[in-house]
C-alpha cells in the first residue's frame, strides 16, 4: 500500500515543512533565541522535509524486506545525506563546531515523529484492508 505517491508528495512535504517551521519558531520564541541565519535555516528545513518525505515514500518499494532494518536503514540514509551535505557545505562556508550535533538533533526529532505517524497510518490502512477482505469472505 502506497501512502505517499506522486499525487500527494508535494502536499505531504508542505504539511511536514509547515509543522517543522512552526515547531522551530515556537521553540525559538519560547527560549528567546534569535536566529541570525533565519532564511538559510528555513530553506534547510524545506530541503530536509523533501528528503525525509522522499525517504519515507521509499517504504512502498522496500516492503519485501524486514520492517525494522528498513526503518533503521531509512533513518541512516537520511542522516547520511544530512551529514554529507554538512561536510560539502563546510568546504564552501564556515559551519559551527557543533553543526553535526545540531543537525542530528534537529533532524532526528521531527523525522522520528513523522516516521511514527507514517507507519501508524500505514499499519492502520493494512488493518482496514484486511477487515474489508474478511467481510468479503
Amino acid at each position: 500500500m502506497k501512502l505517499i505517491n506522486r499525487h500527494n508528495f508535494i502536499s505531504v512535504v508542505c504539511i511536514s515543512f509547515t509543522l517543522i517551521v512552526c515547531g522551530k519558531l515556537i521553540l525559538e520564541k519560547s527560549s528567546g533565541f534569535i536566529d541570525r541565519f533565519y532564511a538559510e535555516n528555513i530553506f534547510t528545513c524545506l530541503g530536509v522535509s523533501v528528503l525525509a518525505t522522499f525517504i519515507l515514500s521509499l517504504h512502498y518499494y522496500l516492503q519485501r524486506f524486514p520492517f525494522i532494518p528498513v526503518v533503521i536503514g531509512q533513518y541512516l540514509a537520511l542522516i547520511g545525506f544530512i551529514f554529507l551535505g554538512i561536510w560539502i557545505m563546510g568546504h564552501f562556508t564556515d559551519t559551527a563546531p557543533s553543526a553535526y550535533k545540531d543537525m542530528f538533533v534537529s533532524v532526528t526529532i521531527p523525522y522520528v515523529i513523522g516516521a511514527v505517524v507514517y507507519y501508524i497510518s500505514f499499519f492502520l490502512q493494512i488493518k482496514r484492508a484486511n477487515e474489508v477482505f474478511e467481510d468479503l469472505e
